[in-house]
C-alpha cells in the first residue's frame, strides 16, 4: 500500500477514536454512553410515569412524573438519549412533546435552549450507536419494556375510551346542561378509574369534540354518583 493511503487509514482511525473519546464510546464492554455506566433503556423505563404526558401536548403531568423528570434534568444529555431510546419509542413517546414536560412541571432549573435531536455530530453518532446496540439486544432477547408501559387506562387506548363518553359531550360543554341517563351510566363506570377518566378528558378526541375538562369533572356530581372521586386533581381542575 502506498504511504498516502496508509496515512489516510491512520487519520480515519484517529478520527474514530477521537469521536469515541469525546463521548465515552470504546466499542467494547467498557462502553459508556451519555448516561455513564447506566443502561439507556433501563433509564428510559424509569420515565414510565411520564409516558402519557410525553404523547399529548395538553395531557396533565402527574406529580410523580415531575419528580422523576427533575432528577433526570441534572444530566440533559442522558435525558435526551432516553427520549430517543428504543424503549421510549416502543412506548409511543414523542420527543418533541416530552421536552416540554420540564416547563409543564414548572421546574426552575431546566436546561432551557438545550438541543435534543439537533445536537452536534459526535453525539449523533453516539445515539446511532446506542440505537444499534439496543436493536441488537432486542433481536436477541425480545424488545425490553414493551409490556411494561401501560397508560392510565391500562391496555386500553385512551382515544377509544374517549369515544365511549360521547353521550356526555353536550353536558361536558355546558355547566347547566341536563345530563342524560345514558351519560350517567357511562360516567359511573369511568369514575372507578379517575386517572383514566382524567386522561380521557384531556385526550385529542375529547378536545376535538369540544369537551371542556373543567365542566366535565362536574358530571359525576350532576349524576349524583355516590362513589365519585371528590377532590381528585385532574390537570388544572378538581372533581367535585
Amino acid at each position: 500500500m502506498e504511504t498516502p493511503m496508509k496515512y489516510m487509514f491512520l487519520l480515519a482511525f484517529l478520527a474514530s477514536m477521537t469521536i469515541a473519546g469525546l463521548n465515552g464510546v470504546v466499542g467494547t464492554a467498557y462502553y459508556y454512553g451519555p448516561c455513564g455506566k447506566h443502561d439507556i433503556e433501563k433509564e428510559a423505563e424509569k420515565l414510565e410515569p411520564c409516558t402519557y404526558a410525553a404523547q399529548h401536548w395538553r395531557a396533565p403531568v402527574s406529580e410523580r412524573c415531575c419528580t422523576v423528570m427533575e432528577k433526570k434534568l441534572k444530566n440533559p444529555a442522558c435525558l435526551c438519549a432516553v427520549l430517543f431510546s428504543q424503549t421510549a419509542n416502543n412506548a409511543g413517546v414523542r420527543p418533541e412533546i416530552a421536552v416540554s414536560i420540564p416547563k409543564r412541571c414548572n421546574i426552575a432549573y431546566r436546561p432551557v435552549g438545550y438541543k435534543c435531536g439537533g445536537m452536534e455530530t459526535p453525539v449523533k453518532y453516539m445515539l446511532v450507536l446506542a440505537f444499534l446496540v439496543s436493536m441488537t439486544i432486542a433481536g436477541l432477547n425480545g424488545v425490553v419494556g414493551t409490556a411494561y408501559y401501560h397508560g392510565p387506562c391500562g391496555k386500553h387506548d385512551i382515544e377509544k375510551e374517549a369515544e365511549k363518553l360521547e353521550p356526555c359531550t353536550y353536558a361536558a360543554q355546558h355547566w347547566r346542561a341536563p345530563v342524560s341517563e345514558r351519560c350517567c351510566t357511562v360516567m359511573e363506570k369511568k369514575v372507578k378509574n379517575p386517572a383514566c377518566l382524567c386522561a380521557v378528558l384531556y385526550s385529542q378526541t375529547a378536545y376535538n369534540a369540544g369537551v371542556r375538562p373543567e365542566i366535565a369533572v362536574s358530571i359525576p356530581k350532576r349524576c349524583n354518583i355516590v362513589d365519585r372521586p371528590v377532590g381528585y386533581k385532574c390537570g388544572g381542575t378538581t372533581f367535585h
